[in-house]
């Protein structure tokens, strides 16, 4: 399993597939509108990851960002995404 580490916190990375792209969905993901919607999609992503509900999603965030962190930080979940095979076989 794939983990990242945010802050002092290490996340342990969900596998991918068509079951958590609607989950991430119902949580405000979106994989056409991530370039618009930046912020609830790392918020989406770190609710998903983290199983949390939005709202301490938010306040994870907000703290890291508080606390000095950056939101380039939450770059990974995008990543995590992107490179996943259920991802990649859609582009194939």
């Amino acid at each position: 399993m794939k983990t990242i580490k945010i802050g002092e916190k290490t996340i342990n990375l969900k596998p991918i597939d068509f079951n958590a792209v609607c989950e991430l969905e119902d949580l405000g993901f979106s994989v056409s509108g991530l370039k618009d919607k930046t912020f609830s999609s790392i918020r989406a992503l770190v609710a998903f990851n983290m199983n949390l509900n939005i709202l301490d999603a938010s306040d994870f965030i907000q703290n890291h960002l508080k606390n000095g962190g950056k939101i380039s930080d939450f770059s990974p979940l995008i990543t995590h995404i992107a490179e996943s095979d259920f991802f990649q076989s859609l582009s194939k």
